[in-house]
């Protein structure tokens, strides 16, 4: 248990230590600086353990200098230089040891901070790079997706009918609209803050989904216009349902997330998912009776 006190201590420490700024590092670095040169000078002045400061000190007559000398020799030190031209003695040594290992802590410190930052600076490139590579795959999947509604409207336009190969098309083309909308939300689940979806790229999204819906309503149409019974296909139906399901769970949920004021984006990819639901509430009676 004791074990388990002392290293999350540790760890609270060294997290407390990562979490100052460089300036606030550089100032730590400068009071020890100040605070053993303090030291080197009473230790060179004080009559009684003058045989413990630095000698060259020591022959200082002038306070002043003396201080002033004392600063330098800490500074020397804290950067591991050391000229030689001081040399402590006695109990200054260990007062130099323990500078030592002091300032080498804290520009270990530094210098993890600063690997830490070009590793974050490469984890958001590559986090970026990722985000923008998924915003890619699902605009243009949804594009895809689109453009299958429209060879099927075409189909249809010339031959009044869908085939089975038709049919596997237009299921396929459902769920991989589940698939990439449900993906929409996750631009959002970034607590890091690594990437942020601007308010282009997210009005792009809102465009290609409200386009997908608005091809789903149009096929659709041209489907009952040339009396396809696309209502009683039972495979297609549960996708396309499955379909407005997402969309139904998604679009809250992204609205929620969302950082920016897009309120009528939002109501019209939900208008656009109600209005297909009505068509299919319209289409179950009819196809019922005959």
């Amino acid at each position: 248990m004791k074990k388990t006190e002392h290293h999350s201590l540790y760890a609270r420490f060294f997290e407390k230590l990562m979490s100052l700024t460089y300036s606030q590092l550089f100032c730590i670095w400068a009071e020890l600086a100040i605070l053993f040169a303090f030291g080197y000078f009473m230790f060179a002045t004080i009559g009684d353990i003058q045989h413990h400061g630095p000698a060259e000190l020591v022959a200082i007559e002038s306070v002043w200098s003396r201080f002033f000398n004392s600063i330098y020799f800490s500074v020397i030190t804290a950067t591991s230089t050391g000229y030689g031209d001081i040399v402590p003695r006695g109990f200054s040594k260990a007062l130099a040891g323990m500078q030592s290992i002091s300032a080498l802590f804290v520009f270990a410190v530094f210098v993890t901070k600063l690997v830490s930052h070009r590793q974050e600076l490469a984890l958001r490139e590559v986090h970026k790079l990722t985000f923008e590579d998924v915003f890619h795959n699902i605009r243009e999947g949804l594009y895809i997706i689109r453009k299958d509604f429209d060879n099927l409207i075409e189909h249809v336009n010339h031959n009044k009918k869908l085939d089975d190969e038709d049919w596997d098309t237009l299921i396929i083309a459902y769920k991989q609209g589940q698939s990439l909308i449900a993906e929409i939300p996750d631009f959002y689940d970034n607590s890091n803050h690594l990437y942020t979806l601007d308010a282009r790229r997210e009005q792009l999204l809102h465009e290609a989904t409200h386009r997908t819906l608005h091809r789903i309503n149009q096929m659709l149409d041209v489907l009952s216009r040339h009396d396809v019974n696309w209502i009683s296909h039972e495979d297609s139906m549960k996708e396309l349902r499955e379909l407005l399901l997402v969309v139904k769970k998604v679009t809250p949920l992204w609205r929620e997330k969302s950082p920016y004021n897009c309120k009528e984006a939002f109501e019209d990819i939900m208008h656009l998912k109600d209005s297909v639901m009505t068509r299919i509430e319209k289409e179950l009676p009819i196809k019922k009776t005959k």
